[in-house]
């Protein structure tokens, strides 16, 4: 069975997917053939990296927390229509494991 976690990564969005090994897929056609999932990950992975800022204050990366916490609601929004849609298209291939909004 295939274990899909949620979790939020600079570059990559919040559907990450597990096969049996526990090695993660780049492909799997459930989740990349549905453009809502599709659409939804990348939103996700666009809000998330938009609270990532280069070579300020002569860092290499700077969390901007305050934005993360600002938008915090809007996440949470996003992720409960993925989880929605992946359990409506789940036909027990799946675990879903939410390590956004700890559900």
């Amino acid at each position: 069975m295939y274990t899909i976690k949620l979790m939020n990564e600079y570059l990559h969005g919040p559907i990450w997917v597990y096969d049996e090994e526990g090695f993660i897929r780049r492909k799997y056609p459930l989740i990349d053939n549905d453009d809502k999932l599709r659409k939804l990950n990348e939103q996700a992975r666009n809000l998330y990296d938009s609270f990532y800022s280069f070579n300020e204050d002569d860092s290499a990366c700077v969390f901007d927390e305050d934005g993360y916490k600002a938008a915090y609601e809007e996440m949470i929004g996003i992720i409960k229509k993925i989880v929605h849609k992946l359990q409506m298209i789940n036909n027990d291939d799946f675990v879903i494991e939410d390590y956004i909004t700890k559900n």
